[in-house]
């Protein structure tokens, strides 16, 4: 009798995007599941946390967070900031994701910004936030 094979289900990297433009969310979307990741979308802060939240209790914390910093409601600051003391208080086993901000403000640094691997100025073409993405998401 020939026994079935279980099949080992893998799961793609996760991206988590916060943006309040539904039309970037869905671009970057797009592009990042065309590039063999799983999107995950926000429209601001307080959603992306809540999301965050859910996605420890069920252990696909996503590698990667493509983040706005001005989004009406709670903007990219703060949420990187109650990111930051969320990782640091909960018994969390998972690395913290890494960050990318896409944000069109000119006077922006990561050294203003903990927690922040790259910025990417608006306006962006795709494949160089893809080609961070896949550094970042290793």
């Amino acid at each position: 009798m020939i026994q079935p094979t279980l099949q080992h289900e893998e799961h793609l990297p996760v991206v988590l995007v916060v943006d309040d433009n539904s039309a970037i969310r869905d671009m970057v979307s797009w592009a990042l599941e065309l590039d063999g990741y799983e999107p995950a979308e926000a429209a601001e802060g307080q959603e992306a946390l809540d999301w965050m939240s859910n996605a420890v209790r069920e252990g696909r914390t996503p590698a990667v967070i493509v983040l706005d910093l001005a989004m009406p409601g709670m903007d990219g600051d703060t949420f990187l900031q109650r990111l930051q003391e969320y990782w640091n208080s909960d018994n969390i086993s998972t690395p913290r994701p890494s960050v990318i901000v896409i944000t069109a403000g000119t006077g922006v640094s990561s050294a203003s910004h903990p927690g922040v691997e790259r910025i990417i100025r608006k306006p962006f073409h795709l494949r160089d936030l893809l080609d961070i993405v896949r550094l970042l998401a290793q």
